[in-house]
């Protein structure tokens, strides 16, 4: 059962890495992104408490439910931010 639990964090850490690529991509939150994050958050939480799990594990579920809670707090900050109009000139006379 550990290694099921390494594999899970491992998912969880790759799914917030995604999770976090597609915000900077879109600009805000998307409906992908609201469902993946918090299931990457609780993905390895079940494999944690039925096994007698080392610290380090509990350290990286830790970080990554973090990472995802600052992820969705990025997509929802700039989500409120408008929009760069195209096409526009840097500079204004």
């Amino acid at each position: 059962m550990s290694a099921l639990t390494w594999v899970l964090i491992a998912a969880g850490l790759a799914t917030v890495a995604a999770c976090g690529v597609r915000v900077h991509r879109v600009g805000g939150p998307s409906r992908e992104v609201a469902i993946a994050l918090p299931v990457a958050a609780v993905l390895a939480l079940p494999g944690l408490l039925s096994d007698d799990a080392p610290a380090a594990a509990w350290g990286l579920w830790g970080a990554s439910t973090i990472a995802a809670a600052l992820t969705w707090a990025v997509a929802d900050t700039l989500h409120d931010f408008p929009a760069p109009a195209a096409g526009k000139a840097g500079r204004t006379p």
